[in-house]
């Protein structure tokens, strides 16, 4: 299919994730002056970010909301709540906390599913806050979502520019933890997907607002 008569398909039925869209694709990094943040700021983010580490477990959800002009896009495309602009799986391996997450746009060249610690993810230079989630999963619903996370990082996953939530072979971040969680709990959380509605799917805030799922720790980093 012409490309540019599928991003004018999509475009009419998510004004916002065109707008995305077009920000991760033509957007180039900006050179900007070096930031200079106060005494123990940093420290104390990282601080943060080592004390929700204890409280962790596999499969929780973490989300970040980040700074610059693509976040606020993404911030855009939720339906109610814009606490968040970009979500992924955490899973315990090796006695760490690990990120898996859909990124695309000029932050992932490469396109394939992210595996980063939680300390890059949650980088106080370019996020303000975060926040962990989780939705209570039995161990053998734990050990289906770490089967599909590793598949898909192992098969690289690619990040979905067009937002399309109908397929299954390239997925943006809360497509990806949605669809993840939703065959590990055996599609349980389909009757909350907005499938008549813009956005069309599920939003990131979608996730963290469903009536399953319930927050563990969430952060801000103050300057």
């Amino acid at each position: 299919m012409n490309p540019i008569l599928t991003f004018t398909r999509i475009g009419k039925r998510r004004s916002a994730g065109c707008l995305l869209f077009l920000l991760l694709a033509c957007s180039v990094p900006r050179k900007k002056a070096p930031v200079v943040y106060p005494p123990g700021y940093l420290a104390r983010s990282y601080e943060q970010v080592n004390r929700a580490k204890k409280l962790i477990h596999t499969g929780d959800i973490i989300f970040r909301n980040g700074t610059d002009e693509v976040s606020e896009a993404a911030r855009s495309m939720n339906r109610s709540d814009t606490s968040y602009s970009h979500c992924g799986i955490l899973l315990l391996e090796n006695d760490s906390a690990w990120v898996y997450h859909a990124l695309g746009g000029r932050y992932n060249p490469g396109m394939k599913l992210l595996r980063e610690p939680i300390d890059s993810f949650c980088n106080p230079r370019d996020n303000n806050a975060f926040g962990i989630y989780r939705y209570d999963l039995t161990p053998l619903q734990i050990g289906v979502l770490r089967e599909t996370v590793h598949r898909h990082f192992k098969n690289g996953l690619k990040f979905d520019m067009f937002f399309n939530f109908e397929t299954d072979d390239e997925m943006y971040c809360s497509e990806f933890v949605f669809k993840s969680l939703n065959h590990s709990l055996e599609g349980k959380l389909s009757g909350q997907l907005r499938l008549d509605t813009i956005p069309f799917g599920v939003t990131t805030d979608d996730i963290f607002l469903n009536p399953a799922c319930h927050l563990v720790k969430r952060e801000k980093f103050v300057l």
